[in-house]
């Protein structure tokens, strides 16, 4: 029999076996696990985006007036008429910020950058400018809707602006993680 100071070349070989077949299994673990981490962290980015995209438009729009919903065009020119949505949701909204501009939001598509009901990107305007999209790409916006009530002065009810999206984040190819988020805005200026 074979011996190497006490082994035989058989308790050798399995040995080695079983190392090898350890070691397989946890360096696929390891993988894996590599691969969930990028996909964790890809979704925490986009998330982020989307947020910082949401607080920037609540933050716009909380210090803005003259709320409009359904302006006939966006990119928006002109001072919008208050008008309130509260039983039927808007796509589009305008309004006038603290810095007396009209800024403008719909929800649109990136190629050509226009206003769709079916877009997959949130839309915004500035002074009658260009879109522009304030949603990264690899988030889909599906729905994105404004329900305004007290836009008209004079009514007793102060301006709130209700923003509802929902959508999806390609995670991967085979993977997709949805959301809803939905937010209520109202007018820091005291609508007398």
């Amino acid at each position: 029999m074979l011996t190497m100071k006490g082994f035989t070349l058989i308790e050798v070989m399995v040995s080695v076996g079983i190392f090898t077949t350890v070691m397989v299994m946890s360096l696929g673990a390891l993988l894996a696990m590599s691969e969930s981490n990028r996909r964790v962290e890809t979704m925490k980015s986009v998330i982020n985006t989307l947020n910082f995209a949401l607080d920037s438009m609540s933050r716009s729009v909380r210090t803005g007036h003259t709320y409009q919903c359904n302006p006939t065009t966006v990119p928006f020119a002109g001072n919008p008429t208050p008008t309130d949505c509260s039983v039927t949701p808007s796509t589009k909204f305008a309004f006038i910020n603290s810095d007396g501009r009209t800024i403008a939001y719909c929800l649109g598509t990136l190629s050509p950058l226009a206003c769709s009901s079916s877009g997959a990107s949130i839309l915004r305007s500035e002074g009658g400018g260009d879109l522009a999209p304030i949603t990264s790409k690899e988030v889909v916006i599906q729905t994105l809707n404004f329900y305004v009530i007290g836009a008209p002065s004079g009514d007793n009810i102060q301006p709130k602006v209700t923003v509802l999206l929902n959508g999806y984040v390609e995670v991967s190819t085979r993977q997709r993680s949805s959301f809803n988020l939905q937010t209520s805005i109202t007018q820091r200026i005291y609508d007398q």
